[in-house]
């Protein structure tokens, strides 16, 4: 009896000892990214050559391929979104691949349970596309996927060795944002400036419907005589180079500024200074 408690602590004490002093080959990796308003998440495995070719030896061409090791890749979208013109719901999704050296076919499943991809089910396909394979500058040793934000959509990028592919997946922010200010700001609905505002700064960054942004920047205005408001006005007309507005502007910022009671002098100096500078830029624009 003693014997067989002792083979059973040591047993167990090596497994234990084997668990928590070993590292995974492929140990888990995951990449999550807030694009506009959607929240897109990676979770995969992440194996590395380990001085072995990749692509066309162990990961074979024209076979499905789990894009990762162990568990199957999964790829989450909070919100609906747009990959290859089709529509994908919110949910996550296992992530297959069939590598080529001159084309890809990256696949969306609805199973996420799979191991390995004995059990693949092609019915329960979502999604079938291309995508080209091409040579990066940098070595990956281990398997890497990066999401990029590229305003309000994503670029889904999956490299391994020099190989790397990618794929575009938009997201609904823009309509969803433009119906809100459809709806609620040229409509004067909202009662807001900040709204107005931030609107405003919306298509200022994406450089994108400028006379909008103009008409809702002025709405801000109306509503509150806000320094900020001012500035951002400034910055738009500065955008479109319509100067002599910018400076009519800076002008009327200069002067309202100087009117606050809750600003202390050295304050207004400083706001002051800086419209200055901005005036006479503007004018040497002018005179180009």
């Amino acid at each position: 009896m003693k014997t067989l408690l002792t083979f059973v602590l040591l047993v167990t004490s090596t497994s234990s000892f084997s668990q928590s002093i070993f590292p995974g080959l492929s140990p888990k990796g995951r990449i999550e990214q807030t694009i506009g308003l959607t929240n897109i998440t990676v979770d995969y495995e992440r194996p590395a050559a380990r001085g072995r070719k990749v692509f066309g030896e162990l990961v074979k061409y024209e076979k499905l391929w789990r894009t990762g090791a162990g568990n199957c890749t999964k790829i989450t979208f909070s919100k609906p979104v747009i990959i290859n013109n089709i529509k994908i719901n919110q949910g996550t999704y296992s992530l297959f691949t069939i590598p080529n050296a001159k084309e890809w076919t990256v696949i969306l499943n609805s199973d996420t349970s799979l191991y390995g991809i004995a059990s693949y089910d092609e019915r329960k396909d979502l999604l079938r596309f291309k995508a080209k394979p091409q040579s990066t500058n940098r070595f990956y040793e281990s398997l890497t996927i990066d999401i990029d934000v590229v305003p309000n959509n994503a670029v889904v990028y999956i490299a391994w060795e020099k190989t790397q592919i990618s794929f575009q997946v938009e997201t609904e922010t823009d309509k969803v944002v433009n119906d809100f200010i459809q709806q609620n700001l040229f409509t004067d609905k909202s009662t807001d400036p900040d709204e107005y505002s931030t609107a405003a700064e919306y298509y200022f960054f994406l450089n994108r419907d400028l006379d909008r942004a103009l008409m809702l920047i002025d709405k801000a205005i109306k509503m509150k005589n806000e320094s900020w408001y001012y500035r951002q006005k400034i910055d738009i007309l500065e955008k479109q180079m319509k100067y002599k507005e910018a400076i009519d502007c800076a002008t009327l910022a200069i002067s309202l500024d100087q009117k606050r009671t809750e600003w202390d002098l050295k304050t207004k100096q400083q706001s002051e200074e800086e419209y200055k500078k901005r005036i006479e830029f503007f004018k040497s624009k002018l005179k180009k």
